[in-house]
């Protein structure tokens, strides 16, 4: 099987691929951006897509979650990554000597209060936490860093200067894995991903919330996003603790969609496991 990420090889997804995959034969494709790697599915270049759409430091990722609005895909599989981002040069060289840091946006926020400490060092964003890596070293300028796992650094022969930079120790990302409407899904499912937007009126989410807790629907996720043709009005993506084979869930949707709300059911599937952090005291 063909899965798809953002990014070059040594980028957190292509961890998360690792996982997704079990032990099966797969190869993995890069796509430099997420809609790029969005319509390589639509497309069927590949077989899955990996999401990252939520970061225990940072929160939603929207760039994915307002991909995911309208997708006629189907999420297979939840996968949580722990992120472990490193300062990464060339060669050895001190902080205080490190001009320039590179990478992506959301790995930049996650290491805010660390890159604070230096207000010497321009901070940049680059499309990927490896592909700044990759760049990096490809650059003549040796007082320039990115941001990236110590695994990217190994990958490309480079030169850990401090690991652990997070601000957050539990520093945690949140794949979703989605494929094309066909064929069978997995059969044990116990947590379904949804997109709703209903009309701006008062109370409405208040109805679609009652609604849910009616057909004891427990609610473990709620995000409002903007709605780009409606101003100032907004759709909720939810994440539920039942699968959507369940009468429950099943009757809810039934009752807001009746009420003519719109739903995306973006699937179902099997809730990931956080991976277990021990010995974690605090932040660098």
């Amino acid at each position: 099987m063909i899965i798809g990420y953002q990014g070059v090889e040594g980028s957190y997804s292509t961890v998360a691929c690792k996982s997704f995959a079990e032990g099966r034969d797969y190869e993995t494709k890069g796509y430099m951006t997420f809609k790029l790697l969005v319509e390589a599915l639509e497309n069927r270049e590949v077989d899955y897509i990996a999401l990252p759409v939520e970061n225990s430091t940072s929160g939603p990722i929207t760039r994915t979650i307002d991909l995911m609005k309208y997708l006629n895909m189907e999420a297979v599989s939840e996968v949580y990554v722990k992120i472990d981002h490193a300062l990464i040069t060339k060669n050895p060289v001190e902080p205080s000597e490190i001009t320039k840091v590179y990478s992506h946006p959301e790995a930049l926020e996650q290491c805010y209060t660390y890159l604070s400490g230096y207000p010497n060092i321009e901070v940049l964003e680059y499309p990927d936490t490896a592909g700044a890596v990759r760049m990096v070293k490809d650059s003549p300028d040796e007082t320039i860093a990115g941001i990236a796992g110590r695994h990217a650094a190994e990958l490309y022969g480079m030169t850990v200067i401090r690991d652990n930079i997070s601000d957050n120790p539990l520093n945690t990302t949140r794949f979703l894995f989605f494929k094309n409407k066909n064929g069978s899904s997995p059969d044990f499912k116990d947590k379904t991903s949804l997109y709703i937007e209903t009309d701006h009126s008062t109370g409405s989410l208040h109805g679609i919330l009652s609604i849910f807790k009616e057909n004891d629907v427990n609610l473990v996720y709620l995000m409002s996003r903007p709605i780009q043709n409606r101003p100032f009005s907004y759709g909720f993506f939810i994440d539920v603790e039942k699968g959507i084979q369940e009468a429950g869930l099943a009757r809810a949707l039934d009752e807001i969609t009746r009420r003519g709300a719109y739903v995306n059911i973006l699937g179902s599937y099997e809730q990931g496991k956080i991976p277990a952090y021990e010995n974690i005291s605090g932040n660098n």
